[in-house]
């Protein structure tokens, strides 16, 4: 009689979290569009918007709290670079790459080193060709970057959904990186949030339960 309960409540929980994924997938492309339009009211808001919409799709479905803590983060990270507080900003996101790195270290079934040294020599290229024109904010932008590259690799020890996670927010981040650098071009605002909302979905869904109740499903069901 529990399992029933649990099962149907999860299937509840499947359904209303289905109309938020969409919320979040329409609040990006209203995003991109604002960007497009020249509206930076419109953009701020649509932009912190989608962490806070993301966080309660896996809140529905079971997703861990320390991935929860994570978009929080990133919350904080998109309001803080929004406005214009680079290094608060960058920690703030460096608090999510934490989370995403404990989470991923924790399920991953095996763990290559083979991507640790590819992405490892990645690191190395894409820094020195920036370094020269970071000024001020190389060792902030170093600091963060090795945080960005332990996300990538520890999600890519755990299968290809999360691993093209990881993937697209290292190119998110790359690019504003070449902004920092001062080599910018005109569709790089859009490939920046276009390659975030991408990974952040990616990383989410590859930590969330998909097809079974979760323990958390159980406990409310007995």
């Amino acid at each position: 009689m529990r399992i029933n309960r649990a099962w149907t409540r999860h299937h509840q929980d499947v359904k209303r979290s289905s109309a938020w994924l969409s919320a979040f997938a329409v609040i990006a492309v209203v995003h991109l569009v604002t960007i497009g339009v020249g509206d930076p009211w419109a953009a701020a808001v649509s932009k912190v918007l989608l962490m806070p919409v993301l966080a309660v799709w896996v809140r529905l479905r079971g997703g861990p709290v320390t991935l929860l803590v994570g978009l929080a983060a990133s919350l904080v990270g998109d309001f803080l670079l929004e406005v214009d507080h680079l290094i608060p900003g960058m920690a703030a996101f460096g608090v999510a790459h934490v989370c995403y790195v404990l989470l991923f270290v924790r399920r991953s079934p095996r763990r290559s080193l083979v991507v640790v040294t590819a992405y490892g020599v990645l690191w190395v290229g894409v820094l020195a060709l920036l370094w020269p024109d970071l000024g001020d904010v190389r060792i902030p932008v170093a600091a963060y970057s090795l945080l960005l590259i332990a996300t990538a690799v520890t999600s890519a020890w755990n299968g290809w959904r999360p691993g093209i996670g990881g993937a697209v927010f290292l190119v998110s981040d790359a690019l504003i990186g070449v902004e920092l650098a001062g080599h910018d071009f005109g569709a790089r605002p859009y490939l920046v949030m276009a390659t975030y909302c991408a990974a952040q979905y990616l990383l989410a869904s590859s930590l969330v339960a998909v097809g079974q109740p979760t323990e958390q499903d159980l406990e409310r069901a007995a």
